[in-house]
Formats: structure tokens, C-alpha cells, sequence
């Protein structure tokens, strides 16, 4: 394991000085796309060696492995979810691949073989840096768009891809605010055309810090987080529509929400903001949807692949997919079979 930070940028750089001393920018949001597959779990074969992995995990801390809710769980991996919302994004030529990858997760996975960022990194043209964020609760999706955009911003990258994921299967009792109900994951592809520019529109702290809405965009629409409709503040106004999240999906609800209104028509600025109650944090954040950025509903049990949407009632697929700038559908259109490596068998 290991930890990674943005690297430091020499006094001097551009962009450098107080927040607002200069011209800023935003992400731009240019591809999304949302996976969230719906099938029954299927039968449960106990492996005894796993489950006394489990049980030996949970033992130091008093907490029980749960085998009939983990034997009734779907069981998709955060690898297989992530690699259904980059199927449903669609092809990336090598021109409009990202550089930079981040994943962010707030429930952890109960399978401990694979790196989520290492395999996506794997089915991507070029090498992408890619590296995952977790441990930060409902807002940990912002955390890592801040990251990745600080990266963008000291290392001249221009497009990166965040990734979402919702993992429901769990080996323990999970709190029931934190715990995911269905799996799901979002792949949002962003544009970062500002340079070394400071970033207009993103900040994260306590309700009582001041200075939380400075960059608060008032003509934008509002995508709100479910952990900011009990939530004891009132976001700035704002002149554009309003999105409330739904509940259940702790880390990507709040960009599922995005999507949809994505796919109802909302453009120009957004500001996607949450709460979470347990550490008493807000984030916001502001993204530009490009006219064009036109959201399409793939149904439950619908299947995408080759470019082809049709019934496929076996697989009980959802699917959210957004046409990028040229108007374009876009699918992944490779008709290959997947072994989990990365590599089209």
C-alpha cells in the first residue's frame, strides 16, 4: 500500500497567490456514463476458506462475519462495477483518453485480490496515473475531483476520468447510513482546459467555516446530495433548476443526480454539493455541462454492447449513458469478452 498527494508546485508557478488574485476555471464535464446492474444474486457456493478469512478479519474488533446477508448479496466486485460504468461510457480513442484516473469509494470492497484503479488503468489506452480515494464518507467523490483537478492543474493534464462506486455487498453489519442498498457506479470524463489556473467553484468544509460559498456560482443549476436534506444550512441561492439525490447509494446518488438531469436537458454550469453529518462537512462543487453533453437512459435489463441497445432479461443491466461533444452515441463497440485482467479475450 501507499499514499499519494498532488506534487508540490514551485513558488512562482502560475496560478500561485490567494484565491481569486487571478483568472480561474472549471472542469468540464465532456462523457458520463452510470452502470448499475439489477440481476438477483445467483446461488451462494460457501468457500470455507474465505469465509473463516472473514471471520478471522472481524474477530480483533468484536464484529461478526454476517454469512446469510453476504450469501444473499449480489456479490459484483467494485472492479466489475467499475468496469460496467467504462463499458457503458463507451470507446476512448487514444485522443480523448484520460491521464489521470481516480476512484473513489466509500464502502470497501469484500474482495481483497484486486486494485479497482490498477484494472481500469488496464482497459484504458496510453498509461494514465490512477490511484483510488476512500475514507471519506458521502463526500468522498469530491474529495477526489479536488485531487484530480490539483493534479491537472501541476501537471499540465487535460482530460481525467473520476469513477464512483457504490459496492453493496458487505462481510459485515454496515450502519445503515453509511451502507450502500444497490451497486452502482459513475463514470464522470472531464476537460481541464485552465492551465495551472486556480479552480472556481470547488470547496469543502464545516458549515460554520467562512468562505465555504465564495466561489458559489448563483446563475447555476443545483444538484443536491441526500445528506444535505436534513442538514442544518441553507446552499446560496441560485437561479437554475434544482436536483435532489436519492437515498440509498451513499457515494454516487448525489452524481446519479447529476446524470439525470444531465439527461433532462440541464447545461451550462452546475453545482454539485452534499452534506455529510457524520464529520459535519459540506463540499460543492462546479462543473461545466457543454451543450451537447444530452443524457440517454439505457433501461433495466437492457444490454449495450457492440453499439446495440436490446433486451437481455439474464443480465439485469441499468445503464446511464451521456453522447459526448460531436453528438455521438458513445459505445464501447468491441464485442469482447472480459477475464477480469483488462485484456479482450
Amino acid at each position: 500500500m501507499f499514499r499519494t498527494a498532488a506534487p508540490v508546485r514551485h513558488p512562482g508557478a502560475a496560478g500561485d497567490g490567494p484565491a481569486g488574485s487571478g483568472p480561474s476555471a472549471v472542469p468540464r464535464l465532456v462523457r458520463a456514463a452510470r452502470y448499475a446492474p439489477t440481476a438477483p444474486a445467483s446461488g451462494y457456493v460457501p468457500a470455507p476458506e474465505l469465509e473463516q478469512f472473514y471471520a478471522e478479519l472481524g474477530a480483533p474488533h468484536g464484529v461478526p462475519f454476517a454469512r446469510e446477508r453476504y450469501a444473499a448479496s449480489p456479490r459484483r466486485t467494485s472492479v466489475e462495477l467499475a468496469f460496467g460504468a467504462l463499458d457503458a461510457l463507451g470507446e476512448l480513442p487514444g485522443d480523448r483518453a484520460p491521464e489521470l484516473v481516480v476512484v473513489a469509494y466509500a464502502t470497501p470492497d469484500f474482495i481483497h485480490a484486486e486494485l479497482v484503479a490498477s484494472c481500469v488503468k488496464g482497459r484504458l489506452p496510453g498509461s494514465p496515473l490512477a490511484f483510488a480515494l476512500s475514507d471519506q464518507g458521502p463526500l468522498t467523490g469530491f474529495s477526489a475531483l479536488r485531487v484530480g483537478v490539483e493534479y491537472a492543474r501541476r501537471c499540465g493534464f487535460t482530460r481525467l476520468l473520476l469513477m464512483v462506486v457504490d459496492q453493496s455487498t458487505q462481510p459485515f453489519a454496515v450502519p445503515a447510513e453509511a451502507a450502500a442498498h444497490t451497486d452502482s457506479a459513475v463514470a464522470l470524463l472531464l476537460d481541464w482546459d485552465g492551465g495551472a489556473a486556480p479552480v472556481r467553484g470547488m470547496a469543502q468544509g464545516p458549515l460554520s467555516a467562512p468562505g465555504l460559498f465564495a466561489g458559489w456560482d448563483p446563475a447555476a443549476a443545483v444538484v443536491a446530495g441526500t445528506g444535505l436534506v436534513d442538514a442544518d444550512c441553507r446552499l446560496p441561492s441560485h437561479g437554475g433548476p434544482s436536483v435532489t439525490a436519492g437515498p440509498g447509494l451513499p457515494c454516487t446518488g448525489v452524481w446519479t443526480a447529476l446524470l439525470d438531469a444531465v439527461a433532462r436537458g440541464v447545461t451550462g454550469p452546475v453545482v454539485v454539493a452534499d452534506h455529510d453529518p457524520g464529520r459535519g462537512l459540506l463540499a460543492h462543487c462546479a462543473l461545466d455541462c457543454a451543450a451537447g453533453l444530452l443524457g440517454r437512459e439505457v433501461g433495466e435489463a437492457d444490454d449495450v454492447r457492440g453499439g446495440v441497445v436490446g433486451r437481455d432479461p439474464g443480465r439485469g443491466l441499468a445503464a446511464h449513458g451521456a453522447l459526448d461533444r460531436d453528438g455521438e452515441l458513445p459505445t464501447r463497440g468491441n464485442g469482447e469478452t472480459d477475464d477480469g485482467s483488462g485484456r479482450g479475450a
